[in-house]
Order: structure tokens, then C-alpha cells, then sequence
């Protein structure tokens, strides 16, 4: 009974945290609406003819939806406790092997849904051996970066693969009321994990685990199919990327979504999720890739050095690391 008393004491506890995880990552919500409509009203003011315009628009929301799609999976992630380095590999991956097999005479129908297919599969078995092996998230999802990268290139031999077919090029082509297709699919995406976290329970319950593993288990929690869905859905989502990448450049390469694992990290921590789990939010990660895409913007339009981009996105996920530490120091001290 002692025992019971005390799990349920620990459970208490971790949803305490949890909610007030939660009211941190809203409050980021609303410091970054207000932060990108002031970039926005910048970019609006010195570069109005250009800033203004619809297709600076569509590139910024066409240039966006790797970055969505792949931090709304590391969110996931990063709220589970977890760590994924893997996804620029497996958007190269899945890039290569759908457009090889479509080269080989696949349909484009049926090569879609088995690109798909890799990419989960890769993420299944990421999360096999985080969730059953306890194996250090960082160093599997190391490893396999590793793995795909190297089978990409081992497919491809360095080599592009082009002459796709005309209908899967225009998957990236293709508008809705003036509005790119691959961006209205991602954020149908964006919506569904959303409603996933809300509504699924095992996915709902990453939070209870990012914040307290142990005390998750205890309380009677699917840990390990949490763990597994979550690293699948973030490997599906690097996989969408890739479909949309190679469609939109028409080639596969097994040199795509370099460096997009910290693009994506980053996005995710300036959207609120900790590095050290137990919270994020779908919403938050999405205004992170918004403010980066923005900031990325801002230096085309006023012609400053692209080697600056880089250097001012570390920045801003050092300050938004930097913050969430203070307040998990204070939440300790509390």
C-alpha cells in the first residue's frame, strides 16, 4: 500500500511539472508571435516591395515545409526525453530509394506509400533500441544517421538520380487556391500530431515520460510504445520532407537534408520543447521554423552575408536553451 502511496505521489508530482511545463511553452508561444510579427513589420517597413510580395510568400512558405514536417517530429521527440540526429539521413534515404525505384519502372502511386514505408521502418528500429535495448537515444540515432547516410550514398554511388516522372514532379508543383500543395499536406500533418497528442493517450502520455521516466513506468505507462511511436512518426515526417524535396529539385541525392537534424532541433527548442523532455508543442515548433524562415528571409531581401544565417540561428537556440535551463534550475529550487 506504501508502495502504491508513493507511485501515486510521484505520478502527482510529474503532472504537476508537466502542467506547468505546459503553461512555459504557451507563454513561449505568445514571446514568439509577437517576435515574428515585429521581424514581419521590419521586413515590411525596409523592404516593403519585395517583403510584400506573393511570391516571396510562396518561397518562404514553399522553403518551409522540410522544416515543419521534420520539427514537428523532433518535437515529439524531444518531449518524450528522447533525441533524434537521425532525420536529415533518413530524408536523404527515403529521397533516394523512392526515386530509384521509380527509375526502375515502380509507379509513382506505389513508390510513395514504400518511401513512406522505409522511413518508418528506419524509425521503428531507432525506437526498438531505445525503448527495448535502453540504448542512449543520442548514440542510435547517431549510429544511424550513419547507416543511412552511407546506404544513400552506397545506392547512388554520389550519383543524382533524375528523369523522374512527370506526375511526381508536379506533387510539389500543384496549388490550392493559390497556396503550394506540399504546404496545405503539411500542415494537415501539423494537425493530425496535434490532435494525436491531445487525444491518443499513449501519445498524450510523452510528456508524464519526458519528465519522469521512471515514475511513468510505475504509474503504469506504455514507456516503450510511446518511445516507438514517437521515433516512427519523426522518421515518417523526415520522410514526407524527402518526398516533397525530391519532387520540388527533381532528383534524389544522397547528399539531401544535411544539417536539417539542427535546423529542426533548433525550431523545435525555440518552439518550447526542453532538451530534457516534458514539454513542446506542435504550434510552438512551427513559429520557431517560422522565425527562422523569416530571419533566412530577411538577409535575401537586404542582401546580407548567407554566412551570417547560420551563425544568427545558433544564437537564438543557444538564448532559447539557455532560457529553458534557468527555468528548469528554478523549477528545481522550487
Amino acid at each position: 500500500m506504501d508502495d502504491a502511496g508513493d507511485n501515486n505521489s510521484i505520478g502527482a508530482e510529474t503532472r504537476r511539472k508537466a502542467a506547468s511545463g505546459a503553461t512555459w511553452v504557451k507563454s513561449r508561444e505568445v514571446t514568439l508571435l509577437i517576435v515574428i510579427a515585429a521581424v514581419a513589420l521590419l521586413l515590411s517597413v525596409f523592404r516593403p516591395e519585395a517583403f510584400l510580395d506573393w511570391k516571396n510568400f510562396e518561397a518562404i512558405a514553399n522553403g518551409m515545409v522540410y522544416d515543419l514536417l521534420m520539427a514537428t517530429g523532433l518535437t515529439l521527440v524531444l518531449m518524450a526525453g528522447g533525441i533524434d540526429l537521425s532525420v536529415g539521413s533518413v530524408l536523404a534515404l527515403t529521397g533516394v530509394a523512392t526515386t530509384l525505384m521509380m527509375k526502375e519502372g515502380v509507379s509513382v502511386v506505389l513508390a510513395i506509400p514504400l518511401g513512406l514505408l522505409i522511413a518508418a521502418l528506419i524509425g521503428a528500429f531507432s525506437g526498438f533500441f531505445v525503448a527495448q535495448a535502453r540504448i542512449a537515444p543520442f548514440i542510435v540515432t547517431l549510429a544511424v544517421m550513419s547507416i543511412a547516410r552511407g546506404a544513400a550514398l552506397v545506392l547512388t554511388s554520389g550519383y543524382y538520380v533524375s528523369a523522374l516522372p512527370e506526375p511526381y514532379l508536379e506533387l510539389s508543383r500543384a496549388k490550392v487556391l493559390y497556396i503550394p500543395l506540399p504546404f496545405l499536406i503539411t500542415v494537415v500533418f501539423l494537425i493530425v500530431v496535434e490532435l494525436l497528442i491531445r487525444y491518443w493517450r499513449p501519445l498524450h502520455q510523452a510528456f508524464y515520460i519526458g519528465m519522469n521516466y521512471e515514475a511513468a513506468r510505475l504509474a503504469g505507462m506504455p514507456v516503450r510504445l510511446v518511445i516507438l511511436s514517437v521515433f516512427v512518426i519523426s522518421a515518417v515526417a523526415a520522410g514526407m520532407a524527402a518526398l516533397f524535396m525530391t519532387s520540388r529539385l527533381g532528383m534524389g541525392f544522397s547528399g539531401f537534408g544535411m544539417q536539417a537534424e539542427m535546423r529542426a532541433i533548433a525550431a523545435a527548442v525555440i518552439g518550447g520543447a526542453s532538451m530534457s523532455g516534458g514539454s513542446g508543442s506542435v504550434f510552438g515548433a512551427a513559429l520557431g521554423v517560422v522565425l527562422l524562415a523569416l530571419i533566412n528571409n530577411g538577409f535575401v531581401l537586404l542582401n546580407g552575408s548567407p554566412n551570417w544565417q547560420q551563425a544568427v540561428s545558433g544564437l537564438i537556440l543557444l538564448a532559447a536553451v539557455a532560457v529553458d535551463a534557468f527555468r528548469r534550475r528554478k523549477e528545481r529550487q522550487e
